[in-house]
């Protein structure tokens, strides 16, 4: 036990030291609490509030554009131009605008009876033309049907003399005919027989330029 040697009581020495420890201990709680609050002074942490996104549309489905069928336009008509005629008399027709054809008048005839023979020139260009188409350009021949041999023509014994100069038109046909009377000829008509029965060809002759043969029979 401690031995009292101040000059008070013993009992005040033990109040002092009584109110020196309540004295520090009331100064750490305050320094506690002095450093307490400092930490809790700080700001808090801000919390960050992201913002919703929008919900993203529906995709929208595609639809293909349906087919549709434009009819074609309609042709324009097509207009052809008439030709222009050149100025003064129309040219002479060339060989290759001028179409010669032969007609026999019955494909079959009884022997002895006369055959009509028609000659037809016409015109296929596009332009008027003019053309010798006298009778002594013309000329009718018939052969035997193989052609190889002449039996008769329309210049033997017919007159062949006479011009005529025609202007023909475009698509204009021009015809002559005659009778045929079944027999074989010579030039200038000396020899004349009658021909049997069979197959023959007939030829027309315009200016030189022939027709397609036409076959043709005698029963």
């Amino acid at each position: 036990m401690t031995e009292h040697t101040g000059p008070h009581m013993r009992s005040v020495y033990w109040r002092r030291r009584a109110l020196a420890v309540a004295g520090s201990l009331v100064a750490l709680v305050g320094v506690v609490w002095a450093v307490g609050a400092l930490i809790g002074r700080g700001d808090p942490a801000p919390v960050v509030v992201r913002p919703s996104s929008p919900p993203e549309p529906a995709a929208t489905p595609v639809v293909a554009p349906s087919s549709v069928t434009t009819p074609p336009p309609a042709p324009s008509p097509v207009v052809t131009p008439s030709p222009t005629l050149p100025p003064g008399p129309p040219p002479p027709c060339e060989d290759a605008q001028v179409a010669v054809a032969a007609e026999v008048g019955e494909p079959s005839t009884p022997a002895g009876q006369p055959v009509r023979f028609t000659i037809a020139v016409s015109n296929t260009g596009p332009l008027p033309c003019a053309k010798e188409i006298g009778r002594h350009v013309r000329e009718l021949v018939v052969t035997s049907a193989d052609g190889a041999t002449r039996l008769w023509s329309s210049n033997d014994c017919f007159a062949t003399e006479g011009s005529e100069v025609r202007v023909m038109r475009p698509g204009e046909r021009f015809t002559y005919s005659l009778q045929w009377a079944g027999s074989t000829s010579e030039p200038g008509c000396r020899k004349h027989s009658r021909l049997g029965a069979g197959d023959y060809l007939l030829t027309a002759v315009v200016a030189g330029k022939a027709s397609n043969p036409v076959i043709f029979r005698v029963t």
